[in-house]
């Protein structure tokens, strides 16, 4: 996988920088709801704090979670996730936040689109390669769906916007979006899979009863709700055999180009 440049700060350093990166908002309702604030990119910068928040959904929040979550910035939610998905876990936004609803469904997450993957994750046989290869395909069909992102980087050009972006679980169409953001700030391979890999530290703090509303058994249930480094490796490889590389394709959906980038950086970093 290609990488840009590496910051040039000592290990010492970093691993204190990375160590305060992406302060989980402690949401108990919502375990993968992080700020990307504090990663370290480029020559020397990080990314700023309370600036562009990641997570899965959050419904019915109790209020505990609603006042961290009003003690936020948050004016622009961008929701990846479909109709049907909406409906069943509608967000819980604080009115006093103000924001912006931004709905951009990414492909067809649909009732019928989960069927291949109950009926791996229901065999009496079950094998984590099967799922593996279901999730290997979804992420090569969000590159086919990739103009569906547009509504993100819209949102993240514009100078007032503090974005929180989302989809179900907060790993997947997330996950790839958090990568694409990262990459435009100058992030190298390494940090943006170290991100990515994030999302299993929040399977284990889900709740017990999020887990059983799948019909499956809890453990098959964490495994679906985590992700492998071949996930989204699959997603970019897909963009790079697409369009050529990353950049290209960032430029031709979205119009991203160097002077986007600099717009982009110059909003969400800041020198060590």
């Amino acid at each position: 996988m290609k990488t840009v440049k590496t910051l040039f700060i000592s290990a010492t350093m970093l691993a204190t920088l990375q160590a305060v990166a992406q302060k989980n908002l402690g949401l108990e309702s919502s375990p993968n709801f992080r700020e990307l604030g504090g990663i370290a990119v480029g020559e020397g910068y990080l990314i700023r704090d309370e600036m562009i928040y990641r997570s899965g959904s959050f419904s019915h929040l109790p209020e505990a979670d609603q006042e961290k979550l009003a003690k936020t910035n948050i004016n622009t939610i961008v929701d990846f996730r479909s109709a049907f998905e909406i409906e069943r876990e509608p967000d819980d936004i604080p009115a006093s936040l103000h924001a912006t609803y931004v709905s951009s469904p990414i492909g067809a997450m649909d009732q019928n689109a989960m069927g291949k993957f109950m009926e791996v994750l229901n065999r009496d046989e079950f094998r984590t390669e099967s799922l593996d290869s279901l999730m290997v395909e979804a992420n090569r069909n969000f590159v086919v769906h990739i103009a569906d992102y547009t509504p993100f980087f819209e949102s993240l050009l514009d100078q007032d916007a503090v974005v929180l972006f989302h989809c179900s679980a907060g790993k997947d169409r997330t996950g790839l979006a958090s990568s694409l953001l990262l990459h435009i700030l100058g992030a190298d391979w390494d940090t943006i899979m170290s991100d990515y890999l994030r999302s299993n530290d929040a399977v284990q703090k889900l709740d017990e009863n999020k887990l059983a509303m799948y019909g499956i058994s809890k453990d098959r249930a964490r495994y679906l709700m985590g992700v492998q480094p071949a996930y989204l490796e699959s997603a970019w490889a897909e963009i790079e055999k697409k369009y050529g590389s990353i950049d290209a394709m960032l430029e031709k959906e979205f119009g991203i180009g160097e002077k986007e980038k600099a717009r982009l950086r110059a909003k969400f970093l800041k020198k060590v």
